[in-house]
């Protein structure tokens, strides 16, 4: 049999178990599928770790769940492995909890990141998720297999290894480390208690994505009437997420995106998913008169005790804003992985890419093309293979390409019982 390690417990992780149980309940032989985490099961999304304080709404509708979009990737076995996916659906999930009728009366209102945590832990213990709480400190190439090491244990070898999570926040050069007037992306969440709206402050966001739009949200709820939220994008302008069904099937089925030309690819991305506010954020910042949009780029961070010094680059100009707090939501940082390669698995991943760009290089089953054994990179994968893959738009799709190139062919149960599906049809 053999091993995929998973880097991260959190939604691509589960839904890569929850694939691997399926296919070996239909009779497939399936990899082992090991999930590496050092806070556990879906903690990033509870509240607890820093990226969302929990209570945000889902960015995705929740019936793109860990099955979606159910594709029918495995030939004639592909009902029998939808079915059995269908134990693991948001649907299934609400009904088993008495909550399914409720959920529809209400509109199907897109739960919270903790409730979206819950779901994803009751899917991992449903399909028997073996998942490791460690620290995967080392990435290293051992022949043919991948070794992982652990910040304590003895390491991990895996024919695959996938890696997921958003990384650590993006930082703007000279950016001060655990300075509490400057936050991130993820620190914002574990201080947004300390601002209270008996407070007047002059808060600037630097951004122009999700992540700078929910903190703005976040401050415009909590901070003191009296307050100003900036945000600085170097746009100059917030743009909105278009939300077209000829935009979003390029997330739910992305047959035909490897049809379009690379640069309709980068503009669909950039209009669509970076850099780019949903129409749910913009409803809820058009009825707030407390900010305002700054053209320009953040070139130099300078705090003091009680202020920060923005030195702020637009065209030729450059001018120093005067702030109480700095949040730098820009972004978090997808190749975060190079740090942990070791001296083998870095010169290897060099000679694949022979200077071409590591996006351009992602393969089908979301691997590094011409890099064995394989490196799986879904978080890369959207410029060349979709742009769902780096997000939830289309998890059980994910897991399809991945396990593919680890799973054996049908089983003698599993013929016998899609002969007779076939006998009942």
């Amino acid at each position: 049999m053999q091993t995929v390690a998973v880097v991260g417990a959190g939604p691509k992780g589960i839904a890569l178990a929850a694939k691997a149980r399926a296919l070996a309940d239909v009779g497939f032989e399936a990899p082992r599928v090991v999930l590496l985490d050092r806070n556990g099961i879906a903690e990033s999304w509870s509240g607890r770790r820093g990226y969302t304080n929990g209570l945000l709404p889902l960015g995705t509708p929740p019936e793109k769940d860990i099955g979606f979009p159910y594709a029918d990737s495995w030939g004639g076995a592909s009902i029998g492995v939808s079915d059995v996916m269908t134990r693991f659906s948001w649907h299934r999930h609400l009904v088993e909890r008495g909550q399914y009728a409720d959920w529809v009366d209400r509109g199907r209102l897109r739960p919270s990141h903790r409730r979206w945590s819950a779901y994803l832990r009751a899917v991992a213990q449903e399909a028997e998720a073996e998942v490791l709480e460690a620290d995967v400190v080392g990435l290293e190439l051992e022949g043919e297999r991948w070794r992982l090491s652990l910040a304590e244990g003895a390491p991990l070898a895996a024919d695959g290894v996938v890696l997921t999570g958003a990384g650590p926040a993006i930082e703007i050069a000279g950016q001060p480390r655990g300075h509490p007037r400057v936050l991130d992306g993820r620190s914002y969440w574990l201080h947004e208690k300390e601002f209270k709206k008996h407070f007047s402050l002059n808060v600037c966001v630097i951004g122009s994505g999700e992540t700078a739009a929910s903190i703005v949200i976040s401050l415009l709820k909590k901070l003191h009437k009296g307050s100003t939220v900036d945000v600085l994008t170097s746009r100059g302008v917030l743009y909105s997420r278009g939300e077209s069904f000829d935009e979003n099937r390029f997330y739910s089925d992305p047959g035909d995106w490897p049809r379009l030309a690379e640069t309709h690819r980068r503009e669909f991305l950039e209009r669509t998913d970076r850099g780019v506010f949903s129409l749910q954020a913009e409803a809820m910042l058009n009825q707030s008169r407390c900010f305002r949009t700054l053209a320009g780029r953040a070139v130099a961070i300078d705090p003091g005790g009680r202020q920060v010094v923005v030195t702020i680059e637009y065209g030729d100009e450059q001018e120093r804003v005067v702030y109480d707090v700095v949040v730098v939501a820009i972004g978090f940082d997808a190749r975060w992985f190079e740090s942990i390669l070791g001296h083998e698995a870095r010169a290897r991943l060099v000679e694949t890419l022979a200077g071409d760009e590591l996006e351009r290089r992602i393969g089908i089953d979301l691997s590094v093309e011409g890099l064995s054994p394989r490196l799986h990179l879904p978080m890369l994968a959207g410029l060349a293979q979709g742009p769902g893959f780096p997000n939830l738009s289309c998890l059980g799709l994910l897991s399809d390409r991945v396990l593919r190139s680890y799973v054996e062919g049908l089983g003698p149960r599993t013929r016998d019982q899609l002969g007779e599906r076939r006998q009942l049809v």
